[in-house]
């Protein structure tokens, strides 16, 4: 049997406020083992009963240090945290991905695409982007290939298809987008470097467009399938004199709002550098746009980087020397972005990518990230294409606001909300498979007015549900805990009915019967989950 920690605080006599930082042991715990401030659970579940408000706010921390999954049920809604490699946050069964902060990148150790065989991408593969098929699912790889070095090294993009994003099929037909050797085009001698996005009707692509004794500027393709591109021209032009851009734009990124607004993040240069700032600008059509101009002081931050929307704002990967960095910025403004402290992956765990690796392209598939990139290796000198994706991680805390009107529990952490009905509240569990921890609860809450009968509890074999709060109903006539509410706890003798005195924490033997109820049943579904 798993050890079972019992966490039951004293309901309150009236409508009021509870906060207590776990700092000392005041008698108001009852199991559990709490100390440096911290309440651990192990294997099993804590309960917080609640009594019968009407209306309930209140923040929690806690976390999994280590283990399977962490739990916290409120009334019959459950939000839970799971770790296993597809893991993610949910309430009632609707899931999200973890936070930033409670995930590891975990590269493949082998590449995705290789150079060649044919010539247009034997010298390298590098700079992709992959994106799904809103009709079909299916997921679209597009990447830069440049032809072999001993020549100038033409770059065109190509494109491969997968169901899974897995397994990986080179269309038939590359380069989907090609140049045509004119040196005086203005995509006559590179198209690479492409973001894609789906317009609700067509495929956009966004790519670099290198002129020779120009430079590069942001182009734009469409195209009905995804397959068959047709070139548009210069999307994004050079800056004027003086401007932060006025040499080169590379390595766009472009994400369309859910208010129609288009975003794109680039890289801009002077004349004669190969990096600059990053660079901002809108669209409301995807073809005529507005430059905000830099967003970084130079090109050592946010640069080579990918965008993605999700439930806590807009999340990039980028590069940073020879590793990914990840930033995090609101949905409404991109132009300020909050970094996480330390690089996500860094280069080295494959020969292939032990030189550098660069150009993220996040995808977000059910509620694992996924990052496709090029490596590059000093050995033999190719680019090549990897993947890497997210797995939680037991440890970070997960600071959770709750906010409960009498029908709809919202449970908050880091900019995302989950929302569930909820009818009645009753006891708050804390459960988890592993070891679970909790250093600081505070809650607040209103009641209906009391109902003026049944206080006095039910005579000997009553109904639980006729008993009143102080229980005394006989265990074996009576009502069943489970079923006849908080009267007839299982602290009830099955014989003569009396209860036990509570020991010294100040609990009234009717509610804790009804959260000891709760919290068996919660046990059991806990042990149920680590036979499966």
């Amino acid at each position: 049997m798993l050890p079972l920690a019992l966490l039951v605080l004293a309901p309150p006599a009236s409508a009021g406020a509870l906060t207590d930082d776990l700092s000392t042991d005041a008698g108001r715990f009852d199991g559990g083992v709490i100390a440096d401030g911290v309440l651990t659970v192990t294997d099993g579940a804590a309960a917080l009963d609640l009594g019968a408000p009407t209306a309930l706010t209140g923040r929690l921390r806690l976390r999994l240090r280590e283990g399977d999954a962490l739990r916290l049920q409120i009334g019959d809604a459950t939000w839970m945290s799971t770790y296993d490699a597809a893991g993610g946050v949910s309430l009632n069964g609707a899931g999200v991905p973890h936070p930033p902060g409670h995930l590891r990148l975990v590269p493949d150790a082998d590449p995705v695409i290789a150079p060649g065989p044919e010539v247009w991408d034997a010298g390298d593969a590098l700079h992709c982007e992959v994106a799904q098929d809103p009709a079909t699912g299916e997921h679209r790889l597009y990447w830069t290939g440049a032809l072999p070095r001993d020549g100038y090294g033409y770059r065109q993009i190509g494109l491969a298809t997968s169901p899974d994003a897995a397994t990986w099929t080179r269309h038939s037909a590359n380069p989907v987008l090609t140049i045509d050797y004119d040196l005086t085009a203005v995509d006559g001698v590179h198209v690479h470097m492409p973001t894609v996005v789906h317009d609700g009707a067509s495929w956009q692509m966004f790519y670099a467009c290198y002129q020779n004794n120009v430079g590069n500027r942001i182009c734009r393709a469409s195209s009905p399938d995804g397959l068959s591109w047709t070139p548009e021209g210069v999307a994004l032009d050079l800056g004027g004199p003086g401007d932060f851009d006025e040499g080169s734009l590379r390595q766009p990124d472009v994400l369309i709002g859910e208010d129609g607004v288009w975003h794109m993040l680039y890289n801009g240069t002077a004349p004669d550098e190969h990096y600059g700032p990053t660079g901002y600008a809108t669209s409301t059509d995807g073809r005529t746009w507005t430059k905000h101009g830099p967003i970084t002081a130079d090109g050592a931050r946010l640069q080579g980087g990918g965008m993605a929307w999700s439930p806590y704002g807009v999340q990039q990967w980028w590069n940073c020397e020879d590793a990914f960095c990840h930033s995090v910025a609101a949905a409404d403004d991109l132009t300020t972005w909050t970094d996480d402290p330390a690089p996500v992956l860094v280069k080295g765990w494959a020969p292939w990518a032990d030189g550098y690796i660069q150009a993220p392209s996040p995808l977000l598939i059910g509620t694992t990230w996924h990052l496709w990139f090029n490596g590059y290796t000093y050995t033999d000198t190719f680019e090549r294409l990897g993947h890497a994706r997210t797995e939680p991680v037991a440890g970070p805390w997960f600071e959770l606001e709750l906010d409960w009107d009498g029908e709809t529990l919202r449970v908050r952490h880091d900019g995302a909300t989950h929302e569930a009905p909820l009818a009645a509240l009753g006891a708050l569990l804390i459960g988890a498979d592993g070891a679970a921890e909790l250093d600081h609860i505070e809650l607040s809450w209103t009641e209906a007015e009391p109902d003026s009968g049944g206080a006095d509890g039910g005579e000997v074999g009553g109904d639980g549900a006729d008993g009143g709060a102080d229980g005394g109903g006989d265990g074996a006539g009576g009502g069943d805990g489970a079923e006849g509410g908080l009267d007839s706890g299982p602290a009830g003798d099955a014989e003569s009915g009396d209860a036990p005195k509570a020991a010294g924490c100040g609990v009234a033997s009717g509610p804790r019967g009804g959260a000891a109820a709760a919290l068996l049943a919660f046990g059991a579904m806990l042990r149920r989950r680590r036979r499966a």
